[in-house]
């Protein structure tokens, strides 16, 4: 319920761009002929129209379905425009290495690129000041401490655009913070009233509600009308795409994570690994020579390098990458964490990594089963043994295959330390309890943004 808002935001949003791409073809011809003629029309109607879902394709993969931008008037228009130019590239390469369709519209396309970029300007200048901040606005009333609504407050402005902290029921002593625009009760008996005058939409339950007198009681009332209830971890977790570990208990992974659910899902994925994997690797080995050359070139060494990891189950595997650091790297044979500009790292090894075709041997890890396109990096033993022993929930991102890329990854900063790990062990959680086709794929192109972004670690 959380996140539905947020979906038919990023709908409209899309719908809004998809209709402003159709609107901008008979534009186009009129513009360019003077005039609309079936003929003309339905020359490039059906190109254009294929044109538009590859588009929106190229803005998703730029972020600009990201509604934090909203927020953030500058990085929007970078963000567009960077969106914008490699739609550009994506066009020209549509009609001229791809020429299926009979035309080759090059002033054309300029003039579609020319309208397309004024228009959708407009219309997401239209979204970002008045329809995301108007339509679909989801209204919180907190139940919990002053500390804990402050920071649930601070959650909502740098992650969690579309809510809105309407009200605060406080149930313990504490400092209230004073934005001008939250209202403070104290007693369970002023739910109802500030559900109906506040048009509250959801309660954030900071607590158990048998910990507050007369709380179960106001909260079962609101079962008759259409305010939704969801506790703190679940705010967070709907908020951020984490889990946050610090709110919840072992009985919370009873009641959220279903194995059994997830057999078909891990079958098909499977097929899809190996599909994908094979042209993937025939790729690969073309790109061997010259990879290897550089890798040569920059160090003494060896070109591939491996490690034992730890993959679904527990089971090790021996992983394979190109090696991006000196030979000497762990000379005194202590494991350690991969630091952010690591001066262990060659300068072909820094390019290798963000570019990410130092993970190009691992396709072979992939055709054999041990890991998967999409799913948690694997770790070493080592590290594993140590991260497992404080925080046993670790263990639980083995109950899948290791990935080549997965949800930590386009959502967090490198880990370099078990602090760090610990960290990005949410978010593999989280990938845990949700993984689907679909989130696989939405991370398979987030990671493509990060690469030609040349954001990889």
């Amino acid at each position: 319920m959380l996140n539905t808002r947020v979906r038919i935001k990023q709908l409209l949003l899309l719908l809004g761009d998809f209709l402003v791409f159709q609107i901008s073809v008979p534009l186009m011809i009129l513009l360019r002929y003077g005039e609309i003629t079936p003929n003309s029309y339905e020359q490039h109607a059906f190109p254009f129209l294929i044109l538009s879902g590859v588009w929106l394709v190229g803005f998703y993969v730029a972020g600009l379905y990201d509604l934090k931008l909203t927020r953030d008037s500058l990085k929007f228009l970078r963000t567009y425009f960077e969106g914008m130019i490699a739609n550009l590239l994506l066009a020209f390469g549509f009609f001229y290495l791809l020429p299926i369709f009979g035309i080759a519209p090059r002033r054309n396309l300029i003039l579609f690129v020319i309208i397309v970029l004024l228009l959708d300007y407009i219309w997401r200048i239209a979204f970002n000041r008045i329809i995301s901040k108007t339509i679909f606005k989801t209204r919180l009333l907190f139940i919990g401490s002053p500390q804990d609504a402050g920071r649930v407050a601070e959650l909502i402005e740098e992650v969690a655009p579309g809510f809105e902290l309407k009200a605060v029921l406080q149930t313990a002593p504490g400092t209230r913070f004073d934005d001008g625009s939250v209202i403070w009760h104290a007693s369970p008996d002023s739910i109802r009233g500030l559900v109906k005058d506040s048009a509250i939409d959801t309660i954030i339950v900071g607590h158990k509600p048998e910990e507050v007198p007369g709380l179960q009681d106001a909260l079962y009332e609101t079962i008759f009308s259409a305010v939704s209830l969801v506790d703190r971890a679940g705010f967070e977790e709907s908020a951020t795409g984490r889990i946050p570990l610090e709110h919840i208990s072992q009985n919370w992974f009873l009641s959220h994570i279903h194995e059994g659910e997830k057999v078909a899902y891990e079958g098909l994925k499977r097929f899809v690994d190996v599909v994908l994997a094979v042209p993937i690797a025939l790729v690969s080995a073309l790109l061997y020579p010259f990879i290897a050359i550089l890798v040569k070139v920059s160090s003494p060494g060896s070109v591939l390098y491996s490690q034992i990891r730890i993959g679904r189950n527990q089971k090790p595997f021996r992983i394979y990458k190109y090696r991006t650091m000196r030979q000497d790297a762990e000379v005194a044979g202590v494991p350690q964490f991969a630091q952010k500009n690591d001066p262990r790292v060659t300068k072909i090894g820094k390019f290798l990594r963000a570019s990410r075709l130092d993970e190009l041997p691992q396709i072979w890890n992939v055709l054999r089963g041990d890991m998967s396109l999409i799913g948690p990096r694997p770790e070493r033993p080592e590290f594993v043994t140590e991260l497992v022993s404080q925080m046993p929930y670790y263990a639980l991102r083995h109950l899948t295959r290791p990935g080549v890329t997965g949800w930590a990854q386009v959502q967090f900063t490198y880990a370099s330390s078990f602090e760090e790990n610990l960290k990005k062990l949410q978010y593999d959680l989280f990938y845990i309890k949700h993984r689907t086709l679909m989130l696989d794929v939405a991370i398979l192109l987030k990671t493509i943004r990060i690469v030609l972004k040349r954001m990889g670690t």
